[in-house]
């Protein structure tokens, strides 16, 4: 038996809350191990239209750069020359068309206590991990979710995550499909919804309101399916939806109190290669952000490394494997851009070398089997959620 523990160095007002201690913002470059002049160079005419690190706003490059391309295949044409572990190629959507959302200057601010494993030291992790083979029973870890139109990665992500531990811890006995509608629409300290929002807020509302269910679009599953399809306007965010009491006609509760579902306990993991996949290899897939480039677009195989285009936004994915391919180690990635999209879905990052910031910004947490349909009191009273 794994021991988890909270690591103490936050200060104690910092736990009350939930945040810990705010960290150097990222470089807009951070680890694409290219040379400054390597870099301009692959980045062109766009490298000069960088907003500096945290400072830009969510989409914003995304939208203006990503209109200037039709379609991925053009996009691609631009660089696919430079790539030498990925293959870049043709998506479906247009490059505006696939939403980020997670507002990289308050990630620091919102970071939760760090919480590791105590006594895992020997553990011997495979040179390969997929929990989708590890975790059968489970098969939300096979699933794919689609944002659509709205800069809802972070809730997306972290509700596929919620799913995916529930049915781990439980060992296959529990299956809760959790919905990214709560945290998109009520949870205000989780950010602006379809506007952007960071990682660990959302896991924090998770421990302390709950979360209902929700299935994918057009789907009638669970209390508040997702809602939010394709851009109707090109490039541009649809309106958060309102925050809503009540699940959707039909469901078996009315109440959306009655359907909520929590967790135990919300952290955060260290910037180590080593406790990312111990976590994952014990708990199952965990959250992570990371700063996106035009590129990523366009990706359709191999082991994604930014090689061209101006940086596009924040965004959260969910990490849920790892490997080594031709030498060179990787993270094994959901996405949250629909299964047209890179591999059905899924995607390959490099791992080990913090690309993109990817290590630096991992939640997780562990589900609370003992608690649920709870605090609907609270709601009733006019508290709502936070």
């Amino acid at each position: 038996m794994f021991r988890f523990v909270l690591v103490l160095a936050c200060c104690q007002a910092a736990l009350a809350q939930g945040y810990g201690t705010p960290s150097p913002k990222f470089s807009s470059k951070n680890s694409a191990r290219y040379p400054d002049n390597q870099y301009n160079q692959y980045s062109g005419e766009y490298s000069g239209a960088q907003y500096p690190s945290g400072q830009y706003p969510v989409n914003r490059n995304q939208s203006y750069f990503g209109a200037r391309f039709q379609n991925t295949a053009l996009l691609a044409s631009k660089f696919s020359h430079l790539t030498r572990t990925w293959r870049a190629g043709s998506n479906p959507k247009p490059p505006a068309g696939y939403r980020s959302g997670v507002n990289m200057a308050d990630l620091e601010r919102t970071k939760l206590p760090l919480g590791i494993m105590a006594d895992v030291e020997d553990l011997d992790l495979p040179d390969t991990f997929d929990a989708r083979e590890k975790w059968p029973e489970c098969p939300s870890l096979r699933e794919i979710r689609d944002q659509g139109c709205c800069g809802s990665c972070w809730a997306v992500s972290a509700a596929s995550a919620m799913t995916d531990r529930w049915c781990v811890r439980s060992k296959g006995k529990e299956q809760f499909i959790f919905g990214s509608l709560d945290l998109l629409s009520c949870c205000h300290s989780c950010g602006q919804g379809c506007r952007g929002g960071t990682l660990g807020p959302a896991w924090q509302f998770w421990v302390e309101k709950g979360l209902s269910s929700g299935g994918p679009l057009n789907s009638r599953q669970g209390c508040h399916p997702y809602p939010i399809g394709e851009c109707r306007i090109p490039g541009e965010d649809e309106d958060t939806p309102k925050c809503s009491n009540k699940c959707r006609s039909g469901y078996n509760v009315t109440d959306v109190w009655q359907d909520r579902h929590y967790g135990r306990v919300a952290y955060s993991l260290p910037n180590d290669e080593r406790k990312i996949m111990e976590e994952i290899f014990i708990n199952g897939p965990v959250q992570a952000a990371f700063h996106t480039y035009l590129d990523l677009h366009a990706y359709k195989s191999g082991i994604y490394r930014h090689v061209w285009g101006p940086l596009s936004g924040g965004h959260a994915v969910k990490l849920l494997g790892w490997g080594v391919e031709n030498g060179v180690k990787y993270w094994l990635v959901a996405n949250s851009w629909g299964r047209e999209w890179g591999e059905n879905g899924f995607f390959k990052i490099v791992r080990g070398e913090n690309h993109c910031g990817i290590e630096e910004n991992i939640h997780a947490g562990l589900p609370n089997f003992h608690r649920q349909g709870e605090a609907g009191k609270y709601f009733a009273a006019g508290y709502g959620y936070n």
